[in-house]
């Protein structure tokens, strides 16, 4: 597999580990002469691939998808630490002297003057204003790291190169040498300021570098479920022992890290509100339609490479379409690339299904909503107002929905 995860040992040494701890909890509260039972039966690693296939059609990417039954990974990453193994994603070195002002004059955020230990987020695109990857630019004293999609890696390091003059700048992308690990949940800041022999976790908008279990990692903050995160970056020669040392973390009540796939991450993203690249938008998109332009976009900066698109489109006031939410007015579940219409009402009072509008990007069981159905769609602009309501199927059956005011679902969340 050309991205494969380093953990994959790891991984099933945790599955048969939690299975004999479980085992040995039920056999400790047996009465006596009852049946000896075993809970542990329920672990069992289930990968889906991620991104395009090889020439042979073989994944070049795969993600857990579930260690076993989700509830208890999802309630991790609201109570505790959630694990999420990430190959997925990968990290670009930018070093030179110039490479603040060569990246500020390329992406749509303004980096000229990214202070050391800051994160800021940005697209790179291309002369047509469509996005070439997501960016998140992480600038630390010897080097600015992008990090992003593996996929999109080698695209956006050529092109980016091409721009390349007389600037003091050198960029390298070394998939083989680098990995990480997505650390999320309330207890993760604590975990590692507890884990931790160098350095200390970075707040909001921060990056800091440490050493954790003697082991040099990279930490950038990224609270994309609506509760502390940390990228955790790392050599792959020394994966296993940061691993370890992680899933051996235990705090104070009975706090700790759990291993977590992508179907728990995904459950909780959605919630808090975060649309991905590549799931909700993807390269055919423009800034305005991703639902989080104001946080990768400054309109206050010289020029960068598809800005006469971005503000032209500013200035007129809307795109075409653009992400939003959705409440659902029942309990089925749409599914991602489900068709969105236009409802249309009846002369008897009933509706009825319009012209398509859009359709659902992504969907969820939100646990914080009582296993609430909840989904973004991208739909056209002219139907993505607060309140529009709106028609789509949902396990065979037509529904009804309408427009949220914001992305995100949890209290609080402002995206």
């Amino acid at each position: 597999m050309l991205y494969d995860t380093p953990f994959r040992d790891r991984h099933q040494a945790w599955i048969d580990d939690e299975t004999r701890r479980l085992e040995a909890q039920v056999n400790d509260t047996q009465r006596p002469g009852a049946a000896m039972a075993s809970r542990g039966a329920g672990f069992e690693i289930e990968y889906i691939p991620y991104g395009p296939a090889d020439d042979d059609g073989e994944p070049t990417c795969a993600l857990v998808s579930a260690f076993g039954p989700v509830e208890p990974e999802y309630a991790s990453l609201r109570r505790d630490v959630g694990i999420l193994d990430a190959p997925h994603r990968t990290i670009i070195e930018v070093r030179g002297a110039d490479r603040l002002s060569f990246l500020d004059s390329m992406i749509t955020q303004k980096v000229g003057d990214l202070a050391v230990g800051s994160v800021r987020s940005s697209f790179w695109l291309n002369r047509k204003g469509r996005i070439v990857s997501d960016l998140c630019v992480a600038n630390l004293e010897d080097r600015t790291l992008l990090e992003l999609d593996v996929h999109l890696a080698r695209e956006t390091l050529e092109s980016l190169d091409n721009y390349l003059f007389a600037e003091d700048v050198t960029m390298e992308w070394t998939p083989e040498r680098w990995t990480q690990l997505r650390l999320n949940g309330p207890a993760t800041i604590a975990a590692l300021q507890d884990l931790l022999d160098e350095g200390e976790p970075p707040e909001s908008g921060g990056v800091h570098d440490g050493v954790l279990g003697g082991v040099p990692v990279t930490m950038i903050r990224s609270d994309d479920i609506g509760e502390p995160g940390i990228i955790l970056i790392m050599e792959q020669k020394d994966a296993g022992v940061t691993w370890d040392a992680l899933v051996a973390w235990r705090g104070s009540n009975e706090q700790r890290m759990r291993p977590i796939g992508w179907s728990a991450f995904n459950a909780a993203r959605i919630e808090a509100g975060t649309p991905l690249f590549n799931v909700d938008f993807g390269g055919d998109s423009i800034p305005q339609e991703t639902g989080v332009v104001d946080d990768r976009v400054s309109f206050n900066k010289g020029c960068y490479l598809g800005q006469e698109i971005v503000a032209r489109i500013h200035s007129l006031g809307n795109p075409r379409q653009r992400i939003i939410s959705l409440d659902l007015d029942t309990d089925l579940l749409p599914v991602a690339g489900s068709q969105v219409y236009e409802r249309m009402e009846m002369p008897d009072g009933t509706s009825a299904l319009g012209p398509q509008v859009g359709v659902i990007t992504s969907s969820t069981v939100a646990p914080m909503l009582g296993a609430r159905p909840v989904a973004f769609g991208m739909v056209r602009f002219n139907y993505s107002s607060e309140g529009t309501r709106l028609l789509l199927t949902a396990e065979g059956e037509e529904i009804e929905a309408t427009v949220r005011d914001r992305l995100g679902y949890l209290p609080g969340a402002s995206s």
